[in-house]
């Protein structure tokens, strides 16, 4: 699914009203109408059960007049609290004429010295509908608006929110000064990028995305190129599986990976590629540690890698990487290898003279920092899963950096490289050199533990040695590894799963989205 920035929504809604003659009252009216169904399917009132509209005085507040008027006209008991010594204009003081004339209750909240009697409202309520702002809000909010999210945050009832929840930015999902904690936001046309990315994800809740007649190409004539997916769009992307397939129809994937103290980034890596279906998968190991991932191995093959005994890859060995990973689709390197300036060589060889696809991550993506021009170069296509600290080592750029806008980060980094980035956070981003971005929505604070990214690098190779495009492996690696986190936790809780629970649940995961498929193709 598309999701979209403020100013792209704002083109959307001027070109359904100029080009197509819908005219905005429609809009809004049909927004309105989204919030009202979602309201009486979700949400168990009764007839005397107060339902509170805390709207501000434009548009979003024109959302909040209209979806009163509807919720009076079925029976609720509806208070409309006008916030702001503004005045509504347009589309939006039309919907509160409307309101006026029907009788409806409206108590005007102008400044802090009227929050009481909101107060005294809000309390007194079964459900708040939040339609103070909307996503053109390009300020922190202060004042009254301030004094309202925060009796609105302490009162304890269930709020929902019209398009966002006011005081979250829609570009970047950050907070302006505070912003109301909704239970759910039925959003209007698109997702917003500021209900994907954190904060905003966290004040969002249970999103909800509502037609409004907007027509079909609008995302595309705007430019929209973020998108997110549902399970059932993950389960439509999965390729099925020949029945005369054999161990080379799903590819053969090298992982090189591991060094003294770290063999269980190897394992995880190597072990997470064959629970993501790649029919072969060798394990490149430094030759002392051999026995310990051999003994820990069934499924995936190991072949031990010259190290003169440091337990670390060493220049020595370069001729059996080389010979290891010739004949194979994929390379994931990068777990757990250590910091040895002999890694660095051993990458830049591999770039050099495997034309292969190669997944990079942890300890591989901190040496190729050393010179990202050899991505550019590198004939193959390459994926790089950092996280915020890797990424910042690759772009020379402070982590705050990379945290305060990964979209943009990942966007310019993949442009400037011609890689695919995989930015890894709570809500990992991916990008590729044409601008595509994408923003994963699965996942929990479970996976927060060491070994969770190594897992990923696994997933993505077996995807791609199957033949996924780059991109498409990403994203669909990224979800099914929040899938599989999320089954994990839901067994053992956040606190106590680690990352072995995940690749335990990689199967799970799979298997649930096979199944949707089959039901809805």
């Amino acid at each position: 699914m598309l999701a979209v920035t403020p100013r792209q929504m704002r083109e959307i809604d001027q070109r359904a009203i100029n080009e197509y003659n819908i005219p905005g009252i429609v809009l809004m009216e049909n927004a309105a109408l989204g919030a009202v169904r979602y309201i009486t399917d979700n949400y168990t009132l009764k007839p005397n059960d107060r339902i509170t509209i805390a709207a501000g005085t434009g548009n979003n507040g024109g959302d909040g007049f209209a979806a009163a008027r509807h919720l009076m006209l079925l029976g609720y008991d509806v208070t409309t609290l006008v916030v702001g010594d503004g005045t509504p204009r347009g589309d939006a003081k039309a919907n509160l004429e409307i309101l006026e004339n029907l009788r409806g209750e409206i108590l005007c909240i102008k400044g802090e010295k009227d929050l009481s009697a909101a107060k005294t409202v809000i309390d007194s309520s079964a459900l708040i509908v939040d339609a103070l702002f909307g996503t053109g809000l390009d300020r922190p909010l202060a004042g009254v608006f301030e004094g309202m999210v925060k009796i609105i945050n302490q009162s304890g009832i269930p709020v929902v929110s019209l398009d966002i929840p006011s005081g979250i930015n829609g570009e970047n999902g950050h907070v302006m000064g505070t912003a109301v904690r909704a239970d759910a936001t039925v959003t209007f046309g698109y997702a917003k990028c500021g209900h994907l990315l954190y904060p905003g994800r966290s004040y969002t809740g249970k999103l909800k995305i509502a037609p409004i007649s907007l027509p079909r190409d609008s995302g595309e004539a705007v430019g929209a190129n973020t998108f997110f997916l549902t399970d059932r769009e993950a389960a439509c992307m999965l390729k099925d599986r020949p029945r005369d397939g054999h161990k080379g129809t799903f590819g053969k994937v090298a992982v090189i990976a591991g060094s003294t103290g770290l063999t269980g980034a190897a394992w995880l890596a190597s072990t997470a590629a064959a629970r993501s279906g790649a029919g072969l998968v060798t394990l490149g190991i430094p030759a002392s540690l051999n026995p310990i991932l051999a003994s820990k191995l069934t499924e995936v093959m190991t072949a031990p890698l010259e190290d003169e005994g440091t337990g670390h890859l060493t220049l020595s060995g370069l001729s059996d990487i080389i010979d290891l990973v010739k004949d194979k689709d994929v390379l994931a390197i990068g777990p757990g290898l250590g910091k040895s300036e002999e890694v660095f060589e051993i990458l830049r060889n591999i770039f050099a003279k495997i034309n292969i696809s190669i997944v990079i991550d942890a300890d591989g993506l901190n040496h190729i920092s050393k010179d990202i021009s050899l991505l550019k170069a590198h004939k193959a296509p390459v994926v790089l899963t950092p996280h915020p600290g890797e990424m910042a080592r690759l772009t020379g750029r402070p982590v705050s950096d990379i945290t305060e806008d990964p979209v943009g980060t990942a966007r310019s980094f993949a442009a400037e490289t011609g890689a695919i980035v995989l930015l890894k956070s709570a809500a990992t981003v991916v990008a590729d050199p044409s601008g595509r971005v994408y923003i994963n929505t699965t996942g929990n604070s479970g996976m927060a533990k060491g070994g969770s990214g190594d897992a990923l690098t696994g997933m993505v190779a077996a995807l791609m040695a199957q033949g996924y495009s780059p991109f498409d492996a990403a994203v669909l690696g990224s979800y099914i590894h929040g899938k599989a986190g999320d089954l994990a936790a839901g067994a053992l809780g956040e606190v106590g799963m680690v990352a072995g629970d995940l690749v335990s649940r990689i199967p799970d995961a799979f298997k649930m989205l096979h199944e949707l498929k089959a039901k809805t193709l």
